[in-house]
């Protein structure tokens, strides 16, 4: 009797044992589903993988998901919004003056700059403009219609201005605000000893006797269509002995070595006074005006639209006197083009002290 109960009680715990047994087998492979799930790489496929409120909210804490929140956008109305103006320029001085005048000028509007100046050339900063690595920079009239358009030669000022204004809008988004007086056009020097020597007074002298004479040039010219290209189209000739590139800021010194005859040359460069060098008239006309302007791209005009208002007001004090000016600060009297643009402006009363 007593072995009966016994084995009785002993097949109750044996049936127990095998219940208990086969409810945690059943347990194993939800338990083992939430690894899966958990190490799913993406947010949206781990949203996916579980109705839990767990999962999507942690999902939310993803950098793109938490930057794209309806309260964010529509705080900003704008992607440049809250972020640095990014102000560039050129690599030669007169355009490290200017986008510095920006800079500065800006900064005292209250708006937050970030400076990328001495880029590079057109086709680079143009480049940078459209991605949106900064934001505007000073270009020239003449450069935007023949070097980013493509578009032919023209000489009227206001209908340059015009028509680089209204494409640069249709095609790029990018807004010119007023051209300033200044006009640095192309030109080509040389110094009084060899234009006495060889008779140059034009560029038509020059075309004939180029044969005999050195060109210091600068990256661009050589295939620019206002460049040798242009020169040989409209004046023939200007088949020089050499031509030889040098940095920007290293042509006149090769003029004035004698290592170059003639030299690639812009109308308000400092060193034309400094160096008392001769600028051979353009008497056939090529070159079209070349004003310059603050080139801005539209999203940060929207985000910041006083800067029109604060660069437009610049503008107009900016001219071919003033620039040569500073240029020769900077480049003859080894002055900081910072220095020189926040004492200018501070001269004039644009900047307060």
């Amino acid at each position: 009797m007593k072995r009966k109960r016994w084995a009785l009680i002993a097949g109750l715990f044996l049936t127990l044992s095998m219940l208990l047994t086969a409810c945690g087998a059943e347990a194993t492979p939800t338990a083992a589903t939430a690894p899966a799930a958990a190490a799913t790489d993406t947010p949206a496929a781990a949203a996916a993988a579980t109705n839990t409120t767990a999962p999507a909210a942690a999902a939310t804490d993803t950098p793109a998901m938490a930057g794209a929140t309806p309260t964010t956008a529509a705080s900003s109305g704008n992607s440049a919004a809250g972020k640095k103006v990014v102000v560039s320029s050129k690599n030669f001085t007169e355009e490290e003056i200017i986008g510095e005048m920006y800079a500065l000028m800006l900064e005292q509007a209250g708006i937050p700059v970030e400076r990328k100046l001495n880029l590079g050339t057109s086709d680079i900063a143009q480049a940078a403009l459209l991605k949106g690595d900064i934001s505007l920079y000073p270009e020239y009239t003449g450069t935007g219609l023949t070097v980013i358009l493509k578009q032919p030669v023209m000489n009227d000022d206001q209908a340059v201005y015009d028509k680089v204004k209204q494409m640069y809008k249709d095609q790029f988004q990018l807004t010119w605000l007023d051209q300033s007086p200044m006009n640095d056009t192309q030109a080509l020097a040389t110094t009084h000893a060899v234009a006495d020597k060889y008779g140059l007074k034009t560029l038509s002298d020059l075309s004939t006797k180029a044969k005999d004479l050195r060109l210091a040039s600068i990256p661009e010219f050589q295939d620019r269509p206002d460049g040798l290209p242009g020169l040989k189209k409209v004046y023939g000739g200007f088949d020089f002995k050499s031509v030889d590139i040098f940095d920007i800021g290293l042509k006149y010194k090769a003029l004035l070595d004698g290592n170059a005859d003639v030299a690639v040359a812009f109308s308000t460069d400092g060193a034309i006074a400094g160096d008392n060098l001769l600028v051979l008239e353009d008497d056939k006309k090529l070159w079209p005006p070349y004003h310059v302007a603050p080139v801005v791209r539209d999203d940060v005009l929207a985000a910041y639209p006083q800067i029109a208002d604060v660069l437009n007001g610049l503008s107009p004090k900016i001219t071919n006197d003033m620039i040569s000016a500073l240029n020769w600060e900077v480049d003859g009297k080894k002055r900081d083009y910072a220095d020189v643009a926040k004492e200018w402006l501070t001269n004039q009363g644009l900047l307060k002290k």
